[in-house]
């Protein structure tokens, strides 16, 4: 007999396919074949991606592969058949769904959050962004509708999420660095914030375009200040004073001398000063031997650089009334030697019936000076009253009662409206009679060169 099993092994032939085993009988030899396949040699094997008809779903498909994935690949096996899935599904049989929110990296960017849905998923993009993925971010700057360097030449501009940040130089500052360093730090120190000081800083912009304006804002900065304070921004009696002498003897200027403060002028030293009760000091005779006489530091040095006059303000009036920045004054300027000879006038005014004239202060509505009564004091008292009315504050440049708010930068404009209503003296509800005692003085001034003996 012919063992025709090993004679075909030998030939290295297969006779019995599909992995099915030979067994040699007499005469003949048969095939054992393998689970799903079948014939005398075993070689039909049958396509099980296609002969089972299966239902998912209420569907009927050639093979659970497809069931759910319409990209999977299905293998023929023996009884049997794999799945090869598609991107989106996985499982023996491609029924379970890839979550491509836990692929690293993550699909959606731009800090979007990523939805896993089956067989795919979307992105739900911020404010800003867009796409399938939401990588698609507009450069913001390209369109800004208020450009980072319109007032910084030299700012940047950062692209952010429907929005952009401006980077600026160093002469600017603000969400679009369009505002000047110098008014955020002015802002700063009073306080104030861009959104609540809007008139303010329109106000420093102003004066920044304009700096001789520096002279007339200042008092609404200094005059918010306590007097302590101001008094120890100005010079003292040691700083201005090199000697001061009066009858050709020696004064002590921290005591004969009485210092004040005003907002405009700084510090102020006055002779025989009504509130001075160290000495009063009577005239005994005249001419150079019963005069007063002082040395003055002018220490232009320390100017502050919108002051354009190196000088000393001499002012000279009765000791029992207050000057003002207004008042009549001498310029004294530097290395000079100046006299002033005065004359006295008093005069005396006759009541009712015959006139109306004020002998005290309380006899009129308001009055804010210290000292006796006297017509500007009385005219800059109602000017105070009517800035109290418009503006809820009174102006730091002239005197105001112990509790009274002071205006500040941010009420200048409500200020200068006021002023713009013109000569106090003619408004209706301002009435300042003259005073039924005064005296005025009229001097003689002469000014040489300073000469160093």
């Amino acid at each position: 007999d012919i063992n025709e099993c090993t004679d075909a092994a030998a030939a290295n032939e297969t006779i019995c396919e599909n992995f099915g085993t030979c067994t040699n009988t007499f005469g003949s030899y048969f095939c054992s074949c393998i689970n799903g396949t079948y014939g005398f040699n075993c070689s039909i094997n049958p396509d099980d991606c296609v002969i089972h008809n299966v239902t998912y779903d209420g569907v009927v498909y050639p093979n659970y592969c497809v069931a759910r994935d319409p990209e999977a690949n299905c293998t023929d096996g023996y009884a049997t058949y794999y799945c090869t899935c598609g991107p989106h599904w996985t499982g023996e049989y491609c029924l379970d769904d890839v979550n491509e929110c836990l692929e690293t990296p993550e699909p959606c960017q731009n800090f979007a959050t990523c939805v896993n849905t089956p067989r795919l998923y979307y992105c739900e993009c911020i404010n800003g962004t867009c796409g399938l993925n939401c990588d698609i971010n507009p450069d913001d700057c390209i369109n800004a509708t208020h450009p980072c360097n319109l007032t910084d030449p030299v700012a940047n501009c950062t692209d952010g999420f429907a929005c952009y940040t401006c980077q600026c130089g160093p002469d600017y500052t603000g969400e679009y660095c369009d505002m000047s360093i110098i008014i955020y730090n002015i802002l700063q120190m009073l306080g104030g914030d861009a959104e609540s000081e809007a008139d303010l800083i329109a106000l420093m912009e102003q004066l920044l375009s304009n700096p001789s304006m520096t002279i007339d804002m200042i008092p609404f900065i200094v005059g918010t200040l306590p007097e302590a304070n101001r008094t120890a921004l100005s010079w003292s009696a040691e700083d201005t004073f090199l000697w001061a002498a009066y009858e050709e003897k020696a004064l002590n200027t921290s005591v004969d001398l009485y210092a004040w403060n005003h907002v405009v002028l700084g510090n102020c030293f006055t002779f025989n000063h009504f509130n001075n009760t160290a000495r009063s000091y009577l005239m005994r005779q005249d001419g150079a031997q019963g005069a007063l006489k002082v040395a003055l530091k002018i220490n232009s040095g320390e100017y502050a650089p919108w002051i354009d006059t190196n000088a000393m303000m001499v002012f000279v009036h009765p000791n029992t009334e207050t000057v003002f920045s207004e008042s009549p004054r001498y310029m004294c300027m530097p290395s000079t030697e100046v006299i002033i000879e005065t004359t006295q006038t008093k005069y005396t005014r006759l009541g009712k019936p015959y006139g109306t004239c004020i002998s005290s202060p309380s006899q009129v509505e308001s009055y804010f000076y210290e000292g006796t009564y006297w017509v500007e004091g009385c005219i800059h008292s109602c000017y105070q009253v009517q800035v109290q009315k418009a503006c809820g504050c009174m102006d730091s440049r002239y005197p105001v009662p112990q509790d009274a708010n002071l205006c500040q930068l941010k009420d200048v404009n409500c200020v200068n409206a006021v002023v713009a209503r013109g000569d106090v003296s003619t408004w209706a509800d301002c009435v300042c009679p003259l005073p039924c005692n005064n005296a005025e003085f009229d001097s003689s001034f002469t000014q040489a060169n300073f000469v160093l003996s």
